[in-house]
């Protein structure tokens, strides 16, 4: 899956730059230049990384990222002409991952991305904790979230989010679902799954419609994110 990135930086002509980078190295990549469409973005879909600069229109940087910070547990980097130690500070205290001074070379942005990233990665996909997009679920807690909401599952569904999580992108098969959460064989007629994977479905899209459980014909269930620029 391309990591999804999302650029908080209302110098249009320095976002074009950055955002022309980063998809040339392959990232996709979401720009808006103010606090109140950032939000609506981070609602709407799912990101892994933040870059936001701290002097935006309205609300700035730093009351941005307090606002969200409960919301969205991925990365974020501070991108800014603020150099006073106190604004460097503050940013690393709010949580940021980094606070990096313009004017800045792409090629070590680039870089603190892809070590984010690759450490993100690492963190969500062992433990307790799974993140994909802007579901979070917290297995020792039973807890499943959706942009910062909490889904409503039953033990049975939480399972099997968490076993396509787990997975994910790889289709898990209903032979390998039977066997490892109801302790039995697949006896090729029985539609348990099904419904749950309906069920689930419906509590996922009723947050965000971007996401969907996938019935593979002959095969089993995978979890998928269609952005908005994937739907027709």
């Amino acid at each position: 899956m391309t990591a999804h990135i999302l650029l908080i930086e209302d110098d249009i002509e320095l976002a074009r730059l950055v955002e022309d980078f980063l998809q040339h190295e392959g990232f996709q990549v979401s720009q808006c230049g103010n606090a109140l469409t950032a939000k609506k973005l981070l609602l709407a879909r799912g990101f892994d990384l933040i870059v936001c600069d701290v002097m935006l229109p309205g609300s700035n940087g730093f009351d941005l990222v307090r606002q969200i910070r409960q919301q969205f547990k991925g990365p974020i980097l501070f991108m800014t002409a603020q150099t006073s130690v106190a604004a460097q500070l503050e940013g690393l205290q709010l949580g940021a991952q980094d606070y990096l001074l313009k004017p800045l070379d792409p090629r070590i942005l680039l870089a603190k991305i892809r070590i984010f990233l690759s450490e993100q990665h690492s963190s969500a996909s062992s433990g307790d904790l799974l993140q994909q997009g802007n579901l979070h679920i917290d297995k020792r807690a039973g807890i499943a979230t959706v942009a910062g909401h909490d889904i409503n599952l039953t033990g049975s569904e939480l399972q099997l989010l968490t076993s396509l999580i787990d997975n994910y992108p790889v289709v898990v098969s209903r032979e390998r679902l039977f066997r490892e959460q109801l302790g039995r064989e697949y006896d090729g007629a029985d539609r348990t799954f099904d419904g749950r994977a309906s069920r689930l479905r419906r509590k996922l899209q009723a947050v965000d419609p971007h996401w969907n459980i996938r019935n593979i014909w002959g095969k089993g269930y995978c979890i998928s994110y269609n952005s908005a620029e994937d739907t027709p």
